[in-house]
């Protein structure tokens, strides 16, 4: 009896999942498209389920995204609530700077698309919540040394210290205790963007699954514009780190024979490759 009502019910959601996106007509071509993209691009590091067990994983200190509890740390939207398409767009479109996580341009706006309808269907969140309207993010008032200074005193204020520590270099007090390491201020670029309108989204939305909270609600628009000014003075020159180039190097390893190795045969010059550069680490 038990068996009778799971396969229903998985229909169910995924008939929700396809309905929340509009694709009723077309929604099984678009999924089986991004199924096939997904499990040649990025299955590698997030895994075949999703589940950020790829086999590449364990070469990274950020680990890649576990699809299937639908939080996601850049987005438009409030604290606690879904990404819109767009931001999922723009993370694989884009990548994360500073992560393993490179850029997917040499995809088509389509092709990212239907994997982002992809990546979607891994959460029933898609299907059983409803997405919210983005944060609006205000024209910045012009930066001045007034505003960095006013910055500084908000930064302390907002208890920005406890996790990022006094300079911002992610070695507050409570740094080793975290789960998930605080961001290193002064180095660039930042994950979530570049530029102030990014900072300014972080704080607002805040990042889910993080310890990064959303400052929606405590500081006002002046005063968040202050904060983003005084952490935008913390960065120095921009770099790539080992974490991007390792990213790029998998990468680079994969694309040749991605087919059959995410059909589960042996990739060996992928898997030496990923042992050599680890033990370059080591």
């Amino acid at each position: 009896m038990r068996m009778r009502l799971v396969a229903p019910s998985l229909a169910i959601i995924l008939g929700m999942f396809l309905a929340s996106m509009g694709l009723a007509t077309d929604g099984k071509q678009t999924l089986d498209t991004g199924k096939r993209l997904y499990e040649e691009h990025c299955g590698v590091c997030h895994g075949l389920l999703g589940d950020g067990q790829g086999m590449a994983a364990h070469m990274f200190q950020t680990p890649p995204r576990d699809f299937r509890e639908g939080k996601y740390k850049f987005r438009s939207t409030p604290s606690g609530s879904l990404p819109l398409d767009s931001d999922l767009f723009r993370s694989v479109k884009s990548g994360v700077r500073g992560t393993a996580m490179v850029p997917q341009d040499h995809l088509s706006d389509d092709e990212i698309g239907a994997v982002v309808a992809y990546i979607k269907s891994f959460s029933e969140r898609f299907a059983l919540e409803k997405a919210q309207a983005p944060l609006p993010i205000p024209v910045p008032p012009p930066k001045t040394p007034k505003l960095v200074a006013s910055g500084r005193v908000i930064y302390k204020k907002a208890g920005c210290p406890e996790c990022h520590g006094e300079g911002g270099k992610g070695d507050g007090p409570s740094a080793p205790d975290l789960r998930i390491k605080p961001a290193d201020l002064t180095q660039r670029p930042l994950k979530g963007g570049a530029t102030p309108q990014d900072l300014y989204r972080s704080m607002m939305t805040g990042l889910d699954g993080t310890p990064m909270p959303s400052y929606q609600d405590a500081l006002e628009e002046k005063e968040v514009w202050a904060l983003v000014f005084f952490i935008d003075s913390l960065g120095g020159r921009e770099t790539v780190t080992e974490e991007e180039r390792i990213g790029r190097h998998v990468e680079e390893m994969h694309r040749p024979r991605r087919g059959p190795m995410m059909r589960g045969s042996p990739h060996r010059p992928l898997q030496e490759g990923l042992d050599k550069n680890q033990r370059k680490q080591q």
